[in-house]
């Protein structure tokens, strides 16, 4: 019994959160949306920018959500999440350049990730003697690299 109750409750979370997935219709040339949610045509704006470049913007709206499912966070002015990969459009518009962002959570990542490596001792070295660096001289007594066997081979 208590699986049944648990089955239940996950199946009403899941449904939920399904309920936030739209298909994007058609984009208009001033960056709105028409998105099918529910049965229900809407028009929604994008959240938490201001449009730099109008033209570049509705192009790359176009190209990357042009008629695909993407999950809404809000009502008429909605942050939009591509599906299946979860790129946020919003932020991704401030980061090629073409809006300009009006909230902490929609602003570009500014740190660079590092890995640390060591330090660089960039101080004086100290030459490398001749004796060490110069190779030993042969001799006719010295053994060929070629084994026996290849040797023979050769004409």
């Amino acid at each position: 019994m208590k699986k049944l109750i648990l089955i239940f409750l996950l199946s009403i979370c899941v449904r939920g959160e399904a309920s936030n997935m739209a298909r994007v219709l058609e984009i208009h040339d001033d960056a709105s949306i028409v998105v099918e949610r529910n049965g229900v045509r809407s028009t929604v704006r994008l959240a938490a920018i201001e449009i730099v470049d109008l033209h570049q913007t509705t192009s790359l709206l176009r190209w990357t959500i042009g008629s695909s499912w993407v999950m809404l966070e809000g009502d008429a002015v909605v942050s939009i999440y591509r599906s299946p990969d979860a790129l946020f459009v919003n932020r991704e518009l401030v980061v090629r350049g073409y809006a300009r962002a009006t909230s902490p959570d929609t602003e570009a990542h500014r740190a660079l990730a590092v890995t640390y490596l060591g330090e660089l001792d960039l101080g004086p070295r100290e030459p490398v003697s001749s004796a060490r660096s110069a190779p030993a001289p042969r001799t006719n007594k010295s053994t060929s690299r070629r084994s026996k066997a290849s040797r023979r081979r050769a004409p």
